[in-house]
């Protein structure tokens, strides 16, 4: 079980790290225009550049979740994976957010996406948590 949630953790992350890349506006052609004329990307678009740090430690701890067999480390490793999944659901929503725009694809898709496999990565990496005393016991 707890090798299939690991690779639960790994998809996660990677669903963390690609989706916002095209579903941001700034792919779709969409940026702010200055008074200078210059223009900048939106919100959405630091959001998901943001997203792939926090699915790095959520990758990480699937990855090292595959090959740990202490469960000290397995509890460690949890934490890591929760924290990273808390940050995937903080990013869209208070600390970067996305497009104040509802019709916009990064309302639409990147922010639901992000916070279901936030919650996803989340439980997951609880469920490891609580179980990795029976891993010593397998072993």
């Amino acid at each position: 079980m707890i090798k299939v949630l690991s690779i639960l953790i790994i998809i996660l992350a990677l669903v963390m790290a690609v989706v916002p890349v095209y579903t941001d506006c700034l792919s779709q052609g969409r940026a702010l225009t200055l008074e200078n004329g210059k223009t900048v990307p939106m919100k959405c678009h630091w959001t998901g550049i943001a997203e792939i740090g926090a699915a790095l430690p959520v990758g990480l701890a699937g990855i090292f979740m595959l090959r740990t067999r202490r469960k000290e480390t397995a509890r460690t490793i949890g934490i890591m994976g929760m924290a990273g999944g808390a940050l995937a659901i903080l990013f869209p929503t208070v600390l970067i957010g996305v497009c104040s725009n509802p019709d916009m694809l990064c309302n639409m898709v990147m922010r639901p996406t992000l916070i279901l496999a936030g919650t996803l990565a989340i439980a997951a990496s609880l469920v490891i948590f609580f179980r990795a005393p029976s891993l010593e016991d397998a072993a």
